[in-house]
Protein backbone atom coordinates (compact mmCIF):
# COMPACT_ATOMS: atom_id res chain seq x y z
CA UNK A 1 0.00 0.00 0.00
CA UNK A 2 3.05 2.57 0.64
CA UNK A 3 4.52 1.81 -2.43
CA UNK A 4 1.55 2.69 -3.99
CA UNK A 5 0.82 5.60 -2.73
CA UNK A 6 4.55 6.51 -3.21
CA UNK A 7 3.97 5.36 -6.85
CA UNK A 8 1.10 7.58 -8.00
CA UNK A 9 3.12 10.69 -5.84
CA UNK A 10 5.62 10.56 -8.03
CA UNK A 11 3.08 10.22 -10.89
CA UNK A 12 1.32 13.36 -10.04
CA UNK A 13 4.46 15.32 -9.14
CA UNK A 14 5.83 14.51 -12.65
CA UNK A 15 2.82 14.72 -14.81
CA UNK A 16 0.48 16.99 -13.34
CA UNK A 17 0.09 20.34 -15.34
CA UNK A 18 -1.42 23.75 -14.51
CA UNK A 19 -2.61 26.60 -16.20
CA UNK A 20 0.65 29.39 -15.90
CA UNK A 21 0.59 31.47 -12.57
CA UNK A 22 0.80 35.23 -11.40
CA UNK A 23 4.50 35.68 -10.71
CA UNK A 24 3.17 39.37 -9.57
CA UNK A 25 1.44 38.29 -6.43
CA UNK A 26 1.92 35.03 -3.85
CA UNK A 27 -0.50 32.67 -3.74
CA UNK A 28 -2.13 33.96 -0.27
CA UNK A 29 -1.56 35.26 2.95
CA UNK A 30 -0.99 32.07 4.76
CA UNK A 31 -0.48 28.73 4.37
CA UNK A 32 -1.68 25.25 6.29
CA UNK A 33 0.25 21.94 5.17
CA UNK A 34 0.25 18.47 6.63
CA UNK A 35 2.87 15.93 6.20
CA UNK A 36 2.89 12.12 6.91
CA UNK A 37 6.81 11.60 8.14
CA UNK A 38 8.49 7.79 7.07
CA UNK A 39 11.87 6.65 8.34
CA UNK A 40 14.44 5.28 10.80
CA UNK A 41 16.59 6.29 13.57
CA UNK A 42 20.53 6.86 12.96
CA UNK A 43 22.42 4.87 15.16
CA UNK A 44 25.59 7.27 15.24
CA UNK A 45 26.97 5.41 17.78
CA UNK A 46 27.02 1.66 18.66
CA UNK A 47 25.29 2.09 21.95
CA UNK A 48 22.14 3.37 20.17
CA UNK A 49 21.69 0.14 18.03
CA UNK A 50 19.59 -1.44 20.60
CA UNK A 51 17.01 1.23 19.93
CA UNK A 52 16.85 0.43 15.77
CA UNK A 53 13.50 -2.09 16.75
CA UNK A 54 11.36 -0.71 13.86
CA UNK A 55 10.75 1.73 11.48
CA UNK A 56 9.64 5.52 12.55
CA UNK A 57 6.25 6.72 11.75
CA UNK A 58 5.06 10.48 12.06
CA UNK A 59 3.18 13.41 10.74
CA UNK A 60 3.75 17.32 11.40
CA UNK A 61 1.21 20.35 11.07
CA UNK A 62 2.55 23.15 9.86
CA UNK A 63 0.95 27.29 9.51
CA UNK A 64 3.02 29.45 7.50
CA UNK A 65 3.20 33.40 6.82
CA UNK A 66 3.93 33.86 3.31
CA UNK A 67 6.59 36.49 2.30
CA UNK A 68 6.11 38.68 -0.45
CA UNK A 69 9.29 40.44 -0.76
CA UNK A 70 8.41 43.79 1.73
CA UNK A 71 11.54 43.91 4.11
CA UNK A 72 14.81 43.92 2.31
CA UNK A 73 16.20 40.71 3.48
CA UNK A 74 13.71 38.48 2.78
CA UNK A 75 14.25 39.98 -1.51
CA UNK A 76 17.69 38.74 -0.52
CA UNK A 77 17.07 35.17 0.00
CA UNK A 78 14.29 34.83 -2.62
CA UNK A 79 11.47 35.61 -0.56
CA UNK A 80 11.41 32.96 2.18
CA UNK A 81 8.45 31.81 4.20
CA UNK A 82 8.22 31.38 7.95
CA UNK A 83 6.22 29.09 9.91
CA UNK A 84 5.73 26.97 13.22
CA UNK A 85 5.07 23.36 12.51
CA UNK A 86 3.81 20.76 15.67
CA UNK A 87 5.40 17.48 15.07
CA UNK A 88 4.43 13.83 16.40
CA UNK A 89 6.60 10.77 15.85
CA UNK A 90 6.77 7.30 16.84
CA UNK A 91 10.46 6.90 17.87
CA UNK A 92 10.23 2.96 16.53
CA UNK A 93 10.87 1.64 20.30
CA UNK A 94 8.24 1.24 22.18
CA UNK A 95 9.63 0.56 25.62
CA UNK A 96 12.60 2.03 25.54
CA UNK A 97 11.86 5.75 24.03
CA UNK A 98 7.89 5.60 23.05
CA UNK A 99 6.80 8.57 21.55
CA UNK A 100 8.06 11.78 20.67
CA UNK A 101 6.73 15.70 20.12
CA UNK A 102 8.44 18.53 18.55
CA UNK A 103 7.79 22.39 18.50
CA UNK A 104 9.84 24.91 16.29
CA UNK A 105 9.76 27.58 14.04
CA UNK A 106 11.35 27.71 10.94
CA UNK A 107 12.41 29.21 7.76
CA UNK A 108 12.03 28.16 4.46
CA UNK A 109 14.80 29.21 1.54
CA UNK A 110 13.90 28.74 -2.06
CA UNK A 111 16.71 27.46 -3.55
CA UNK A 112 15.25 28.38 -7.35
CA UNK A 113 12.51 31.08 -8.51
CA UNK A 114 10.35 28.24 -10.02
CA UNK A 115 6.86 29.33 -8.12
CA UNK A 116 5.78 25.73 -10.07
CA UNK A 117 8.41 23.65 -9.76
CA UNK A 118 10.92 24.18 -6.47
CA UNK A 119 13.03 23.55 -4.22
CA UNK A 120 13.34 23.95 -0.28
CA UNK A 121 15.83 24.26 1.87
CA UNK A 122 14.15 24.34 5.38
CA UNK A 123 15.92 25.34 9.14
CA UNK A 124 14.34 25.19 12.28
CA UNK A 125 14.91 25.14 15.95
CA UNK A 126 12.81 24.67 18.91
CA UNK A 127 11.83 22.31 21.80
CA UNK A 128 10.85 19.11 21.84
CA UNK A 129 9.36 16.33 24.16
CA UNK A 130 10.58 12.28 24.58
CA UNK A 131 8.16 9.94 26.39
CA UNK A 132 10.67 7.41 27.97
CA UNK A 133 14.21 8.52 29.16
CA UNK A 134 16.99 6.25 30.84
CA UNK A 135 16.64 4.83 33.60
CA UNK A 136 19.57 2.85 35.39
CA UNK A 137 17.25 0.59 37.22
CA UNK A 138 14.26 -0.80 34.61
CA UNK A 139 15.51 1.70 30.99
CA UNK A 140 19.21 1.10 30.91
CA UNK A 141 19.23 0.34 27.51
CA UNK A 142 18.09 3.90 26.20
CA UNK A 143 21.57 5.31 26.18
CA UNK A 144 20.19 8.13 23.72
CA UNK A 145 18.61 10.70 26.35
CA UNK A 146 18.12 11.58 29.80
CA UNK A 147 15.61 14.11 29.94
CA UNK A 148 11.73 14.15 28.94
CA UNK A 149 11.99 18.17 27.65
CA UNK A 150 15.19 18.65 25.13
CA UNK A 151 15.97 21.38 22.25
CA UNK A 152 15.25 20.58 18.20
CA UNK A 153 17.20 21.17 15.52
CA UNK A 154 15.42 20.24 12.20
CA UNK A 155 16.30 20.66 8.65
CA UNK A 156 14.90 18.82 5.22
CA UNK A 157 15.00 19.46 1.34
CA UNK A 158 11.87 19.03 -0.38
CA UNK A 159 10.33 19.47 -3.74
CA UNK A 160 6.94 21.62 -4.85
CA UNK A 161 4.42 20.78 -7.50
CA UNK A 162 1.81 23.45 -7.67
CA UNK A 163 -1.39 20.82 -7.81
CA UNK A 164 -4.03 24.00 -8.50
CA UNK A 165 -3.55 27.68 -8.01
CA UNK A 166 -4.02 27.19 -4.24
CA UNK A 167 -2.22 24.25 -3.48
CA UNK A 168 0.77 21.96 -3.54
CA UNK A 169 2.49 19.06 -3.43
CA UNK A 170 6.05 17.97 -1.64
CA UNK A 171 8.08 15.43 -0.98
CA UNK A 172 11.40 15.71 0.98
CA UNK A 173 14.03 14.14 3.05
CA UNK A 174 15.27 15.36 6.26
CA UNK A 175 16.51 15.29 9.79
CA UNK A 176 15.32 15.77 12.96
CA UNK A 177 17.74 15.96 16.33
CA UNK A 178 16.94 15.81 19.92
CA UNK A 179 19.17 16.33 22.29
CA UNK A 180 19.32 18.33 25.48
CA UNK A 181 22.66 19.50 25.41
CA UNK A 182 24.10 17.83 28.02
CA UNK A 183 22.07 19.33 30.73
CA UNK A 184 21.25 15.75 31.46
CA UNK A 185 22.84 12.60 31.03
CA UNK A 186 22.81 10.41 28.85
CA UNK A 187 22.76 12.25 25.98
CA UNK A 188 24.06 10.81 22.89
CA UNK A 189 20.71 12.41 20.97
CA UNK A 190 17.92 11.18 18.78
CA UNK A 191 18.10 11.48 15.03
CA UNK A 192 15.10 10.98 13.09
CA UNK A 193 15.70 10.52 9.53
CA UNK A 194 12.73 10.65 7.16
CA UNK A 195 11.38 10.62 4.06
CA UNK A 196 7.71 12.89 3.85
CA UNK A 197 5.14 13.63 1.38
CA UNK A 198 2.89 16.68 1.95
CA UNK A 199 -0.09 18.60 1.11
CA UNK A 200 -0.25 22.79 1.25
CA UNK A 201 -2.96 25.05 1.18
CA UNK A 202 -3.11 28.22 0.85
CA UNK A 203 -5.11 31.10 2.01
CA UNK A 204 -5.83 34.64 2.30
CA UNK A 205 -5.55 37.95 0.59
CA UNK A 206 -2.43 37.66 -2.76
CA UNK A 207 0.24 39.94 -1.75
CA UNK A 208 2.29 42.13 -4.46
CA UNK A 209 5.54 40.71 -4.73
CA UNK A 210 8.46 42.80 -4.68
CA UNK A 211 11.23 40.83 -5.53
CA UNK A 212 14.15 43.99 -6.58
CA UNK A 213 17.18 43.27 -4.97
CA UNK A 214 19.05 46.18 -3.45
CA UNK A 215 22.21 47.62 -3.84
CA UNK A 216 25.54 45.98 -2.22
CA UNK A 217 25.75 47.67 0.95
CA UNK A 218 29.27 49.45 1.91
CA UNK A 219 31.51 47.07 3.80
CA UNK A 220 31.26 47.40 7.56
CA UNK A 221 32.79 45.90 10.18
CA UNK A 222 32.32 45.64 13.99
CA UNK A 223 33.87 44.42 17.17
CA UNK A 224 31.71 41.55 19.00
CA UNK A 225 31.99 41.58 23.29
CA UNK A 226 30.09 38.26 24.61
CA UNK A 227 29.21 36.52 27.82
CA UNK A 228 26.57 33.67 28.52
CA UNK A 229 26.07 30.95 31.11
CA UNK A 230 24.94 27.03 31.34
CA UNK A 231 24.75 24.48 33.23
CA UNK A 232 25.78 20.32 32.25
CA UNK A 233 25.96 16.94 33.40
CA UNK A 234 28.71 14.38 33.41
CA UNK A 235 28.65 10.64 34.08
CA UNK A 236 27.63 8.97 36.16
CA UNK A 237 23.65 9.97 35.18
CA UNK A 238 22.88 10.16 38.65
CA UNK A 239 25.54 12.76 39.53
CA UNK A 240 25.53 16.46 39.77
CA UNK A 241 24.95 19.66 37.21
CA UNK A 242 28.12 21.70 36.96
CA UNK A 243 28.59 25.75 36.10
CA UNK A 244 29.42 26.66 32.86
CA UNK A 245 30.70 30.37 31.77
CA UNK A 246 31.80 31.85 28.71
CA UNK A 247 33.51 34.77 27.44
CA UNK A 248 34.02 35.90 23.99
CA UNK A 249 35.47 38.51 21.74
CA UNK A 250 35.48 38.80 18.40
CA UNK A 251 35.38 40.85 14.59
CA UNK A 252 33.09 40.39 11.76
CA UNK A 253 33.56 41.86 8.66
CA UNK A 254 29.78 41.98 5.98
CA UNK A 255 30.24 39.70 3.36
CA UNK A 256 27.45 41.44 0.98
CA UNK A 257 23.92 42.31 1.92
CA UNK A 258 22.98 39.09 3.58
CA UNK A 259 26.42 37.11 6.07
CA UNK A 260 28.99 38.44 7.69
CA UNK A 261 32.64 36.25 9.02
CA UNK A 262 35.05 36.68 11.42
CA UNK A 263 37.46 35.60 13.78
CA UNK A 264 37.95 36.10 17.75
CA UNK A 265 38.61 34.45 20.82
CA UNK A 266 36.54 32.01 23.49
CA UNK A 267 37.76 31.40 27.40
CA UNK A 268 35.32 29.30 28.36
CA UNK A 269 35.20 28.15 32.62
CA UNK A 270 33.25 24.26 33.46
CA UNK A 271 33.84 23.04 36.63
CA UNK A 272 33.54 19.70 35.27
CA UNK A 273 36.57 19.40 33.84
CA UNK A 274 38.40 19.49 37.31
CA UNK A 275 36.27 16.32 38.07
CA UNK A 276 36.76 14.63 34.97
CA UNK A 277 40.78 15.29 35.74
CA UNK A 278 40.12 13.86 38.60
CA UNK A 279 38.65 10.99 37.87
CA UNK A 280 40.81 10.39 35.34
CA UNK A 281 43.78 10.47 38.35
CA UNK A 282 45.46 13.49 36.95
CA UNK A 283 47.20 15.86 39.33
CA UNK A 284 44.56 18.91 40.08
CA UNK A 285 46.87 22.23 39.96
CA UNK A 286 43.26 24.64 41.21
CA UNK A 287 41.16 26.97 38.91
CA UNK A 288 43.61 26.48 35.73
CA UNK A 289 42.23 22.95 35.47
CA UNK A 290 38.62 24.16 34.88
CA UNK A 291 39.55 26.77 32.27
CA UNK A 292 40.10 26.60 28.95
CA UNK A 293 40.66 29.07 25.87
CA UNK A 294 40.68 28.78 22.10
CA UNK A 295 40.75 31.14 18.75
CA UNK A 296 37.48 30.40 15.98
CA UNK A 297 36.85 31.25 12.84
CA UNK A 298 32.66 32.48 12.15
CA UNK A 299 30.22 32.99 9.69
CA UNK A 300 26.76 34.30 10.34
CA UNK A 301 23.81 34.32 7.99
CA UNK A 302 21.41 37.75 8.94
CA UNK A 303 17.82 36.83 8.16
CA UNK A 304 16.37 39.90 9.33
CA UNK A 305 17.14 40.84 13.24
CA UNK A 306 17.86 37.26 13.40
CA UNK A 307 21.27 35.50 13.12
CA UNK A 308 22.58 32.54 12.62
CA UNK A 309 26.01 31.90 13.45
CA UNK A 310 28.52 28.61 12.56
CA UNK A 311 31.70 28.52 14.46
CA UNK A 312 34.79 26.24 14.46
CA UNK A 313 37.35 26.71 17.15
CA UNK A 314 40.44 25.59 18.19
CA UNK A 315 41.48 25.40 21.66
CA UNK A 316 45.10 27.27 22.67
CA UNK A 317 44.63 26.20 26.06
CA UNK A 318 43.11 23.21 28.09
CA UNK A 319 44.36 20.71 30.67
CA UNK A 320 41.58 18.04 29.77
CA UNK A 321 42.17 16.16 26.34
CA UNK A 322 40.01 13.72 25.63
CA UNK A 323 37.41 16.14 24.28
CA UNK A 324 39.84 16.50 21.00
CA UNK A 325 41.53 19.84 20.08
CA UNK A 326 38.59 21.31 17.89
CA UNK A 327 35.41 22.99 19.20
CA UNK A 328 32.01 24.09 17.10
CA UNK A 329 29.36 26.30 18.61
CA UNK A 330 26.16 27.00 17.05
CA UNK A 331 24.39 29.91 18.08
CA UNK A 332 20.85 31.92 17.81
CA UNK A 333 21.04 36.01 18.29
CA UNK A 334 18.38 37.78 18.47
CA UNK A 335 19.59 41.31 17.69
CA UNK A 336 17.81 44.73 18.90
CA UNK A 337 19.78 47.45 17.23
CA UNK A 338 23.97 46.78 18.52
CA UNK A 339 22.60 45.01 21.47
CA UNK A 340 21.07 41.09 21.06
CA UNK A 341 20.34 37.65 23.05
CA UNK A 342 22.06 34.37 22.09
CA UNK A 343 21.83 30.47 22.49
CA UNK A 344 25.02 28.55 22.11
CA UNK A 345 24.88 24.78 21.70
CA UNK A 346 28.29 24.17 22.03
CA UNK A 347 30.28 20.50 20.41
CA UNK A 348 33.16 18.72 19.94
CA UNK A 349 31.70 17.32 16.14
CA UNK A 350 28.70 15.71 16.77
CA UNK A 351 29.21 15.14 20.84
CA UNK A 352 27.34 18.12 22.67
CA UNK A 353 29.07 19.70 25.10
CA UNK A 354 26.90 22.10 26.31
CA UNK A 355 23.83 24.52 25.75
CA UNK A 356 24.37 28.45 26.74
CA UNK A 357 22.61 31.28 27.14
CA UNK A 358 23.99 35.11 26.96
CA UNK A 359 24.05 38.18 25.73
CA UNK A 360 26.98 40.59 23.81
CA UNK A 361 26.84 44.09 22.14
CA UNK A 362 28.16 44.99 18.80
CA UNK A 363 31.11 48.61 18.48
Amino acid sequence: MSFRLFAITIFLLFTHQISATDSDSTIGKYSWSIRRDHGFLIAHRPALVPLQEKHISGFEISLAKISSGKNEWEREFLNPNRGITFAYFDLGSPDKLGYGFAVYPYIDFPLNKNSDNKFIFRYGIGLGWVEKTFNSSDNFKNAAIGSHFNGIIHFDLRYEKRLSKLSLLEISTGITHYSNGSYSIPNLGINVATLNLAYTRYFGERLAINSARSDLKPKSSNWIAYIGAGLKKIYPPEGKQYNIGVISFSRMTSIGNKSNWGIGIDGFYDNSLSARLKNSNSELKGFSDDVRAGIFGAIEVSVGKTGLLFNMGHYLYSRWKEDGNIYHRICVRQYFENFFLCMNLKTHYARADFVEFGMGKKF
